[in-house]
């Protein structure tokens, strides 16, 4: 049933856009033909995205973008239908990673178009092989990248002469001090699960080697491991301590944690980039620097590397794609700086073309480039890390550590058995 309602959610507007497919001819223009993109991009991203395609439109003599977005909670399993029922958009917007990585097999390689408009010069190279390689073929276009920082109130540091914690101890006791003041240290919205990885990920980024993190997302370390159950004993202690919101499995990320630290009844939260366009450009409209700031995830052990995690979203191109001349002209013209920066005006994501200089980014975006610069690796986030199948056992996992973190050792353990199944019956993961 959930999967009908999801091929149904995309039809309809797939059915619209193919009805447009074809515009009336004008007597001084020949009808141009639709490339159609489905996306999940929402808020400023997605307003971006609009102007883009007005623009390409008003400048290309052969082909109209049709740019139509679908929810995000049903956006996978719509994709994956539409691959089945063999009428898939022309380009579909993609998470990089995991998500991309289990479309391969119904999309199409675009070396051709990488080499002819020259993307190496336009792309860091690690941020290629990370998220636009797969079976070593290229095939996404990288759009955006979004860091995980803590977003705090500036004017609850102040009242309390605090600054930005860099290490842990410096951490603890910034908690400590809030705490005793009666404000929440941190607020965590966990009611959607996703919000719980982000924890999961700093801290075993702050305690454990990269290549350890990089072998348990492959199926190659356990969850019950010495490391991973030394995450969840901090995490435990810092919810032991009260430093976290009680309810936090009740409240949403946005309208519950982030409202939280608006009204000062908490210090600060742990969230995407993409939080930014909530914090300046919604209700709330604080000033970076004035009411708000962010800062990186304290340093835990010295001598390990600071990592920042987060994602990478991009565009990918279907192999039964109905145009993929128009498609790759589309893909080329996103690719080049001016529309990548069109594309992140207002947002708290950076470019992923090198291009993008630093005098084009907002005030915001400058402070996170300082932040994110200082980092040694960038990572994708658990769930775009790992299989979805592993990533949906690792998050309830964390919603039920939420619940009862003095359990992590049971739950861990579970965790790591059904983890093992899987990847045992799946080894190509």
């Amino acid at each position: 049933m959930r999967g009908m309602k999801s091929l149904l959610c995309f039809l309809l507007p797939l059915a619209l856009v193919a009805c447009k497919r074809t515009p009336e001819p004008s007597a001084d223009a020949a009808p141009k033909t639709a490339v159609t993109l489905l996306h999940y991009f929402t808020r400023s991203v997605g307003d971006n995205l609009q102007h883009l395609t007005d623009n390409f439109n008003a400048n290309s003599p052969s082909y109209e973008l049709k740019a139509m977005r679908l929810q995000r909670a049903s956006f996978k399993s719509a994709v994956q239908s539409s691959f089945k029922v063999g009428h898939p958009s022309d380009l579909y917007s993609s998470w990089a990673g995991k998500p991309t990585a289990a479309l391969v097999a119904d999309l199409a390689p675009i070396d051709d178009l990488w080499q002819q408009a020259r993307l190496d010069e336009h792309f860091p190279p690690a941020l290629v092989q990370a998220a636009s390689v797969y079976q070593g073929h290229k095939y996404l276009i990288p759009l955006t990248r979004y860091d995980v920082v803590f977003i705090y109130n500036k004017k609850l540091f102040d009242t309390h002469k605090l600054k930005p914690p860099h290490t842990w101890k410096e951490f603890l006791a910034v908690c400590g001090v809030f705490k005793s003041k009666g404000v929440t240290p941190i607020a965590l919205g966990a009611k959607s699960d996703w919000p719980t990885q982000l924890w999961f990920d700093m801290l075993l980024l702050r305690t454990a080697p990269l290549s350890f993190r990089e072998r348990l997302m492959q199926g190659h370390e356990r969850y019950d491991d010495p490391r991973v159950m030394a995450v969840f004993a901090r995490w435990a202690s810092l919810l032991d301590k009260g430093y976290f919101n009680p309810d936090a499995i009740e409240q949403t990320w946005y309208q519950g944690a982030s409202q939280m630290v608006f009204k000062g009844d908490a210090a600060m939260t742990l969230m995407g980039g993409w939080a930014m366009d909530y914090v300046e450009d919604g209700n709330q409209k604080w000033t970076l620097g004035q009411d708000y700031d962010f800062f990186a995830f304290p340093r835990i052990r010295d001598d390990l590397p600071m990592v920042s995690a987060g994602s990478v979203d991009g565009l990918v191109l279907p192999k039964q794609a109905a145009n993929k001349e128009g498609a790759q002209q589309v893909l080329t013209y996103l690719a080049d700086w001016p529309q990548q920066q069109a594309f992140i005006q207002h947002t708290g994501a950076l470019a992923a073309n090198l291009q993008v200089q630093r005098s084009a980014y907002s005030a915001t975006q400058q402070h996170l480039l300082d932040v994110v610069n200082q980092h040694s690796d960038f990572v994708f986030l658990f769930d775009l890390a790992t299989p979805s199948e592993v990533a949906d056992m690792g998050l309830d996992a964390f919603q039920e550590f939420l619940a009862l973190p003095k359990a992590y050792p049971r739950v861990l353990h579970k965790l790591a058995q059904d983890a093992e199944a899987y990847f045992r019956a799946n080894p190509a993961s």
